[in-house]
This record gives structure tokens, C-alpha cells and sequence, in this order.
């Protein structure tokens, strides 16, 4: 039963628990198919249409029309689009008319969310993005539950499955950079081109996300970050050498009204729990004063994980129990909140600019330096490597 509450001259829906819902999928990739797989196990979940580009209308479901997402008999969007056009349209049209928006797009998410929250405020749709961080691994949904009991400290985690991929073949098998970017292309694990991933933009993008929810702040930018792009087969052989294992983290930290980020690779202690993390499998882990430590693993991204967190966030829906995201204080980004040891390879002599703690052939440990190190190192060697070293 649906029954109409009014607002400051609005109308809005109110819902007791529904038995079924019509939904539309944005964009038919990958993800976007496997919704449509794992629908078709409900009768809860009606799919009506599929937006597609024009060129691709070759179903009698499929359209172009943008003008799905605002029709009275569609309840759920399923955007699943890349990009932020025409993503952020779509989604503002559909949340206007009371929609509720379950997105998988991380770089549209990453940029309007606070739009789409006002948006849902002022409406009363809903904005729902457990599938933009960490795919199949329910890591937002455990922020949004675990932070209403007390602010939580931070997380950090491998985020990115291609990356772990490339770190973990190129460690275990002896590989170039290019030969297992290459493997990983040809298995799917990477795109054509693969910038994203391999250069830090997808793990920025899902960092921005989790801090927002984490941390209940608006949007926070990360001011630099470092990917994996540089790393050579003698970088590894050294890490090796050295008895530890390399990943690509992002790690977060709040303290106060203020936060900070860092996205970077990391070499660590083989027994730390994200060093043995395997191939392209992400992990995570939340830290908070009441239970230290909680982790996560899993796959972290691909058709069906990444389906089922979208399609958990439409029962939720359907069930009145979506988890929703608040604010309260906006947090102030600090670089100083987090000074580690970093680990330099490059051809420049780097003791004119920091206190090197040890130097060893063309590497340096430059310790007590905050994240703006990445940026300084990459202005002086654009061919550089950089690392945290823990």
C-alpha cells in the first residue's frame, strides 16, 4: 500500500513493505547483464527496460529514451553506466520523481553525491552505492552500519583487483609489468586501457566514497596519490630481497574533525592479513575503538559480485530497510594526520630535498614525510617509484 504524506507542498510516497517493484538498468556492459541474470531468479524485481546507446536497440525492451527513469510505474534505476554523462543526468531525473538510484558507477558517485543526497532529501527517492566500492564485498554497508554506534577510526585495503592481480603475478611468477598487464587484459581483469586502474583514478575515486560514508562528510578531495605504473621486475626482486610483499592500499584515518587518505602502493610484512591477498581478489579492513580490527575479502569486482551488491540494495529497498547515507560536521582534509616511511626508486639524488634514513644503490627510505611526498618525488622523476615501506 502506497499512501501520499505531505512537506512543504510536497507529495511524498509513503511506503509500507511492497511485494514488487518495476525497475530499469542503465547501460547494458557488464554489470548492467548481470542484473538482468540475477533478476530473472525474483518475482519481486521486474525489469521494464534497458537504456542502451541507439546504435544497440536490437531488443524490444531496449530503448534510448532517457525519459524511462521519470515514468510513474518504474520504482528502481539501476545506473550502471561509466562516466559522468549522461550518468549524472539520469540520475538527477530519476531522483526528482522519487526514484530510488542503486549506482555502480564509482566516478559519478565520486563527484555528486552530495548533490543526489540533497536530491533525495528534498524528493524522497533514494541514492544507494554499495556496488561502487569493493563489488561483491559488503565493506559500505558494514561503514553504514558500524559507524551509528561510534565514530570509526579508519579502514585501509586492497581496492583495486586488477592492480592485485598485476602485484601478485609479477611476485609469485617472475613476470614483467607489461607481460602480466597483458595476462590480465586477456583474462578480463583489465580494460583495453587500463589508466584507471593501474594509475590509482579507481581506488581514488572508491576512497573519496568511503571516507564520505565512514566519516559522515560530505565529498573530501585527495589531493595526490600514486598507482602502480612504474613498478619494474627490479623493483620486486628488491622487495623480496628486503622480506616483504607489495599491494596497492588506500588507507584512511579520522582524528577529530579531520581526515586523511592515502593512496599508494605498500610494502609490508608477509604476515600482514592484506600482503596474502591473491590475485585479483580485494580486502579490507575497518578499524574502531570497540573492536580494533574487522576484515573483509573477496571479489571485488566482475558481472555477478558486483549484480548481487545492486540487487541486495533493491531488496533492501523493496523491504523499506535501505541503509541511509547522513552527514553531520564536514571534515577538513590534513596530510600531516599521517607521516610513514617511504621507499624512492630513482635516478635523482633525493638528499637535497629530505633526511635519507638509508640509501641503497638507487633507493632511498625517507621516513616521517607526509602523502605530499608522492607529488614532490613524481615533479623531480616522472619515472620514479614510490612506495610506503611498513
Amino acid at each position: 500500500m502506497i499512501q501520499c504524506s505531505r512537506f512543504k507542498n510536497k507529495c511524498f510516497l509513503k511506503r509500507n513493505r511492497r511485494n514488487f517493484m518495476n525497475a530499469v538498468i542503465l547501460g547494458y556492459g557488464v554489470v548492467g547483464k548481470g542484473i538482468e541474470i540475477l533478476s530473472k531468479s525474483l518475482d519481486t524485481i521486474n525489469i521494464k527496460y534497458v537504456y542502451v546507446r541507439k546504435e544497440k536497440e536490437d531488443l524490444p525492451y531496449f530503448t534510448n529514451n532517457e525519459n524511462i527513469v521519470v515514468q510513474d510505474d518504474v520504482d528502481i534505476v539501476f545506473e550502471c553506466l561509466n562516466g559522468l554523462e549522461p550518468a549524472n543526468t539520469l540520475i538527477q531525473k530519476a531522483l526528482k520523481k522519487g526514484k530510488h538510484v542503486i549506482s555502480s558507477n564509482k566516478a559519478v558517485i565520486a563527484t555528486y553525491l552530495d548533490t543526489y543526497l540533497e536530491l533525495e532529501k528534498e524528493y524522497g527517492g533514494s541514492i544507494q552505492v554499495e556496488a561502487c566500492v569493493a563489488g561483491g564485498i559488503p565493506f559500505i554497508d558494514a561503514l553504514l552500519k558500524l559507524k551509528r554506534l561510534e565514530p570509526l577510526q579508519g579502514f585501509e585495503g586492497i581496492f583495486n583487483g586488477t592492480s592485485n592481480y598485476i602485484l601478485d603475478s609479477m611476485q609469485k611468477n617472475n613476470l614483467d609489468f607489461e607481460d602480466v598487464l597483458k595476462d590480465a587484459q586477456a583474462k578480463g581483469y583489465a580494460e583495453k586501457d587500463p589508466s584507471n586502474d593501474i594509475d590509482g583514478v579507481d581506488v581514488y575515486y572508491k576512497t573519496k566514497i568511503s571516507n564520505s560514508l565512514a566519516f559522515n562528510t560530505p565529498i573530501v578531495e585527495i589531493p595526490y596519490y600514486a598507482g602502480i605504473r612504474t613498478i619494474k621486475m627490479l623493483d620486486i626482486k628488491f622487495i623480496k630481497m628486503n622480506n616483504k610483499v607489495i599491494r596497492h592500499l588506500s588507507i584512511s584515518r579520522q582524528i577529530g574533525d579531520k581526515i586523511i587518505s592515502i593512496i599508494a602502493p605498500c610494502c609490508m610484512n608477509e604476515s600482514d592479513f592484506l600482503a596474502n591477498v591473491p590475485s585479483n581478489y580485494n580486502a579490507q579492513k575497518i578499524l574502531s575503538n570497540s573492536f580494533d580490527t574487522l576484515g573483509y575479502y573477496g571479489q571485488g569486482a566482475g558481472q555477478l559480485p558486483t549484480a548481487q551488491a545492486m540487487m541486495q540494495n533493491a531488496l533492501d529497498t523493496l523491504e523499506n530497510k535501505e541503509r541511509k547515507i547522513i552527514y553531520s560536521t564536514p571534515k577538513e582534509f590534513d596530510t600531516s594526520l599521517l607521516k610513514e616511511t617511504w621507499i624512492v626508486r630513482t635516478d635523482v639524488s633525493l638528499e637535497d630535498y629530505y633526511p635519507i634514513l638509508k640509501k641503497e644503490a638507487n633507493y632511498y627510505w625517507i621516513e616521517n614525510q607526509d602523502m605530499s611526498i608522492i607529488k614532490k618525488v613524481k615533479e623531480l622523476d616522472q619515472h620514479s617509484f614510490i612506495a610506503l615501506w611498513r
